[in-house]
């Protein structure tokens, strides 16, 4: 099936490993210049030399998604480079810093907030006035399940993964006429890292499928709202958790 996005050039942040690695390697199957961006800079770089291994085309870039200067920087090296981003998947995000309310420190707080909610904020900004312009674009933001549900130990982390939705939402409306769509993917527990949880065991007895799911699930299904076959979706969260979400017994 061609999704119509040959050509086109996609940023995705976070894109050193594990799900953003997926989404760069997706995007490239599909034939666009992908702009790997990651606060690792050798990651980054190692994503854009497997994409350019298979015969796709990308690069990596170094970038710290809090600094807005820096992204605009980066962004401005990539248009440079590869051309105008067309697509931009908001994958860079932490979820390192669980703890419950009572003894959570501030500067976690901080932290979560920097990195899950204002870099998407910042990457999103640097790119959408010229998609705008060029009317045609396609925004992917990154929940979670504990975006949708909360999280136990998770009041910082849920919480901004609660605010990319909202924010997503409110920049679908702001593109729809434009052609620019902004949608939310919100995964379950993804491997590998997942087993590395103490509640890993636990956890996937709650998902109906009894499995968690892989990179590549994520990145399929990013990969279709980033394409032409998606153009009539906006403002819409996807969960892909294998029913994670839903009652099971």
């Amino acid at each position: 099936m061609d999704l119509g996005i040959r050509d086109r050039v996609a940023v995705v942040t976070g894109g050193a490993r594990s799900l953003g690695r997926a989404d760069a390697h997706a995007l490239a199957g599909e034939g666009c210049r992908v702009a790997v961006l990651d606060l690792n800079a050798e990651g980054a770089q190692e994503t854009a030399t497997e994409i350019a291994t298979a015969g796709g085309a990308a690069r990596g870039y170094a970038c710290d998604v809090r600094d807005a200067g820096q992204v605009r920087a980066v962004v401005a090296e990539v248009a440079g480079a590869l051309g105008p981003v067309d697509i931009c998947v908001n994958n860079a995000g932490i979820i390192y810093t669980l703890g419950q309310l009572k003894d959570m420190r501030d500067e976690d707080w901080e932290l979560n907030l920097a990195v899950n909610l204002t870099g998407t904020y910042n990457v999103t900004k640097a790119v959408f006035p010229g998609m705008r312009e060029r009317r045609w674009g396609r925004i992917v933001c990154m929940a979670s399940i504990a975006g949708l549900m909360g999280g136990f130990g998770q009041t910082a982390y849920a919480t901004t993964k609660m605010g990319v939705i909202g924010f997503a939402r409110s920049v679908a409306l702001e593109g729809a006429r434009y052609n620019v769509t902004s949608n939310v993917i919100a995964p379950g527990i993804v491997g590998p890292n997942a087993q590395l949880s103490p509640m890993y065991e636990r956890m996937v007895k709650r998902v109906a499928m009894q499995r968690e799911g892989k990179p590549e699930d994520v990145a399929s299904a990013v990969t279709f709202l980033c394409s032409e076959r998606a153009r009539y979706i906006t403002g819409a969260v996807l969960s892909v958790m294998g029913g994670m979400d839903l009652f099971t017994f």
